[in-house]
């Protein structure tokens, strides 16, 4: 591997920065104060990237009083609830006199994190976020905060697809390496929704979910000729759950693969790949600090809307993988940054090159000069007419429509695409004036883009809808590129454009589904809790019409009525939510606790302590445990407290990634001398059991004695996200 000059000179001052700037937080002395709360750990190489894209960007500005903090979520080592909540605690206590200016987040998890706790840790305080890949969670963080500004994390994930076909025009397979991670998720549907042009022509496939490294090796040799690999993973671990990092991964697998690897990320350059429009987490860092930077500037007030960027692209190319591949450079985008690239000319020694240097100005001066001149002067123009034929194979050969034109509209060029897309003729377009019309709700938008490209934005993109000259309204995403003289004047606009309608109509078909459904799921839930409450109701009326003639009856139907009660506390629980898969486990305990004690005539006797924060169950979980949590409350009001005038029953669940743990206690006299709950036969303990054993597939464990009785029943968490 190479090692540019320039690096180590890099390393030094980044190092020298680290030290001079804080990363504790501490009395800020008037300072402006940043806090940068990472998703990972410090020993990713994404994550250092971008620390030091934060701490280049904030040396590079003027401010002088900038004092940086950072903090790591370790989301990579462990994510659960409980994990966030202790973060929460540790990071309250440790800022509670802090009062910073600004918060740098990056990707999903930190996005996450803030969204649950970031209200109450820093209030009022604007988030610049970086690397979010799920752009859907920025809208319901930013209602919580001030401002949300920053970059989503986009994969150029269809622009690498694009120059892996132009490389190889007979690729029909893609092998996708992605982890089972959050981020992993997020990034497979962006490949997925990127790639929806080549689903006819191109396989893609990935790794079966909890593949390792030796899984992937097999799936490599199994790939035919015409395949390609695009590694876009953080984290993989082999059969004995050894963890595979960044620095291994690529290397490892490149040097078993038959065919290239490309990837969308820089930080896989010089670990085997071959290359790929990527992405830098440098420039995410320096980016995002540069947005902080600017809301301390700026100010911007309470409310501003969140605006959010998509970081730049750079197509990367690695030379000596080139040559393992046989990848010819003529293949490669307009623009490519190619390294490891031998230099074109041999060093000699001083000695060697003046001594040559001297006889060839005596012997050939004269006519050197003038060969030379006529030589240069037809190769210049054969280079340049070959130069100016592949240029144009290349442009007119993509499938977007690439045109650039004059701020008056001034066509200069146009590629096939475009021309058959609008009608135009190509041969007499050039010269000649073409805007497309665009639907009237867009305007001022598309105008507002163009002149913050005219400002000195250099590429901007934007959707806009256009009317044809049949009159038929289409979606298109443009990518634009102002074009500046050497005097900083703008002079051209470049844009690359695509139809997509489709992408749009099916967009808007998959919302207007999921909003029929989420309304059917709803009205599901409510009728199901009306038809258990109209069954509790008859139970009601026949245990008033049984209570003087038979009471035990009567008893008997008003357990059975608190029973189904409690399946109709689930159901109007999830009617209420906003997630009709599962329920909130505190207020669900809380209600039905009050509903069930209050129908004992010693309830004003019993206090009652409820602790499930933070849990949540599914339907399938949540009506056994509250049908648990009825026998439990009924035994105890009705034995539990016979000797005694007051009584407390306490109820706590603890969720984790390990387990659920239910505890039940009440301080009465516990069971009789003598009573084995094992070989009770009554309704009530044996459903208790049963529900325990079969339909929570858990366990449980009884304690009893003077100081009262308590359960404690532990099962499997169903994860709901």
């Amino acid at each position: 591997m190479r090692t540019e000059p320039w690096i180590p000179t890099l390393v030094g001052i980044l190092l020298i920065l680290f030290l001079i700037l804080p990363v504790t937080a501490v009395d800020t002395g008037g300072h402006d104060q940043i806090i940068y709360i990472s998703s990972y750990g410090p020993g990713y190489i994404w994550n250092q990237e971008i620390e030091a894209g934060i701490v280049a960007a904030i040396a590079d500005s003027e401010h002088t009083h900038v004092q940086l903090s950072i903090e790591y979520l370790d989301a990579k080592v462990i994510s659960d609830t409980e994990h966030f909540e202790n973060l929460y605690q540790t990071f309250a206590h440790k800022y509670e006199s802090t009062n910073p200016d600004a918060i740098i987040i990056s990707d999903d998890p930190a996005l996450f994190f803030m969204d649950t706790y970031g209200n109450r840790l820093f209030p009022g305080v604007p988030v610049v976020f970086t690397g979010v890949n799920n752009a859907s969670n920025l809208v319901q963080a930013g209602e919580k905060t001030a401002l949300y500004i920053g970059t989503v994390e986009i994969m150029p994930i269809r622009d690498t697809v694009d120059v892996i076909r132009a490389i190889n025009p007979d690729t029909d397979t893609i092998y996708v390496i992605l982890d089972n991670t959050y981020t992993g998720r997020s990034i497979r549907t962006q490949v997925e929704e990127q790639t929806t042009a080549y689903t006819d022509t191109i396989s893609f496939l990935y790794p079966k979910p909890g593949d390792g490294i030796s899984e992937i090796k097999a799936d490599l040799a199994e790939l035919p000729e015409t395949a390609a690999v695009l590694i876009i993973t953080y984290y993989l671990a082999d059969q004995d759950i050894t963890p595979y990092h960044i620095d291994e991964i690529s290397t490892e697998i490149s040097a078993v693969s038959p065919v290239p690897l490309y990837s969308v990320a820089s930080i896989y350059n010089n670990k085997g790949i071959v290359g790929g429009v990527q992405i830098s987490p440098y420039d995410l860092g320096y980016n995002a600090a540069n947005h902080a930077l600017w809301v301390l500037e700026e100010n911007p007030p309470q409310g501003t809307d969140p605006v959010t960027y998509t970081p730049e692209t750079t197509p990367i190319f690695d030379y000596d993988e080139m040559q393992r591949f046989g990848i010819a450079q003529s293949a490669l985008p307009e623009g490519t940054n190619i390294i490891n690239q031998p230099p074109d000319f041999i060093t000699v020694g001083r000695e060697v090159a003046i001594g040559v240097a001297a006889v060839a100005f005596i012997l050939a001066i004269l006519v050197v000069i003038l060969i030379f001149q006529n030589i240069a002067l037809t190769n210049t123009r054969a280079l340049l007419t070959k130069s100016e034929h592949l240029y144009r194979s290349v442009v007119d050969g993509q499938t977007e429509m690439i045109t650039r034109f004059r701020a008056d509209g001034t066509i200069i060029f146009i590629n096939s695409a475009y021309a058959r897309y609008f009608k135009i003729n190509p041969e007499n377009a050039t010269g000649t004036k073409f805007r497309a019309n665009v639907h009237d709700d867009d305007r001022a938008r598309v105008a507002a883009h163009f002149a913050a490209l005219h400002a000195g934005t250099t590429n901007q993109m934007i959707e806009q809808r256009v009317i044809l000259d049949d009159g038929s309204i289409r979606w298109h995403r443009w990518d634009d590129h102002m074009i500046f003289d050497e005097d900083g004047r703008a002079v051209e606009y470049q844009s690359v454009g695509m139809d997509i309608t489709e992408q749009k109509e099916a967009e808007q078909k998959i919302r207007d589904s999921l909003q029929e459904k989420t309304v059917l799921l709803q009205e599901v839930h409510h009728r199901v809790k009306n038809n258990l409450a109209i069954i509790s109701s008859m139970l009601e009326m026949q245990a008033v019409k049984e209570e003087e003639a038979n009471p035990d009856v009567a008893t008997q139907i008003r357990e059975a009525e608190r029973r189904i009660s409690s399946m109709a506390t689930v159901h109007e629980e999830l009617y209420r939510s906003e997630s009709f898969g599962s329920i909130t486990v505190q207020p669900h305990f809380e209600r039905l606790t009050y509903e069930i004690i209050s129908s004992f005539p010693n309830a004003a006797a019993v206090s009652t302590v409820v602790d499930a924060k933070g849990c949540t169950l599914t339907l399938e979980k949540a009506i056994p445990v509250s049908l648990i949590i009825n026998e439990l409350l009924t035994n105890a009001m009705k034995y539990a407290f016979i000797a005694s005038t007051e009584g407390i029953i306490t109820i706590r669940m603890k969720c984790s990634k390990a387990g659920v743990v239910l505890t039940f206690s009440d301080s009465g006299v516990g069971f009789p001398d003598g009573f084995e709950p094992e070989k009770a036969t009554s309704l009530g303990m044996r459903m208790v059991k049963t529900f325990v054993n079969y339909q929570l597939d858990g366990c449980y464990r009884i304690s009893t004695g003077s100081g009262g009785t308590t359960w404690i029943i532990q099962f499997p968490y169903d994860d709901i996200n």
